[in-house]
């Protein structure tokens, strides 16, 4: 399934993707989708309020100087085209894997996104990137996964 492949969920539904294609050797120190693209369209409840989860699995089986890589949220109004309403960032809501991991470490992170228009469609997908180690660009990805859940 892609995320072309996903329908349109009515408000009140929970909507998510899991992706386990390997994603091997990241060289990318900026923010790229990754292919295939993990990401959902979900309706703002009423409350403008939702509970995300993204994480997924990673590592960097180098023999030194390992990279970390990073999982973030990327959130827009309509689709992938319409406006930004929230630019992928680690720190705020991103997950990040440890060097050191040398197997693959699976992890999430949950936040809550609030401010958003009740009744408005939105897409959010995930974003990845790695650390600038000086290894010969070990880093991979094993799963990404994105869930969004309506909150009261």
């Amino acid at each position: 399934m892609t995320a072309a492949d996903n329908t349109l969920r009515p408000s009140g539904q929970t909507a998510f993707f899991h992706e386990d294609t390997l994603i091997a050797n990241l060289v990318s120190t900026a923010y790229e989708t990754g292919s295939p693209e993990v990401g959902v369209y979900f309706v703002a409840p009423p409350s403008g309020r939702v509970r995300l989860t993204i994480g997924g699995g990673f590592r960097d089986n180098g023999a030194s100087a390992r990279d970390r890589v990073f999982l973030a949220p990327q959130l827009f109004r309509d689709s992938s085209a319409g406006t930004e309403v929230l630019a992928p960032s680690v720190t705020v809501r991103g997950y990040g894997s440890a060097a050191e991991n040398t197997e693959f470490q699976y992890g999430s992170r949950v936040s809550l996104l609030d401010g958003l228009s009740p009744g408005a469609l939105y897409y959010i997908r995930t974003q990845h990137l790695t650390s600038a180690g000086t290894d010969p660009d070990t880093a991979d990805i094993a799963s990404r996964d994105i869930i969004v859940i309506p909150m009261p």
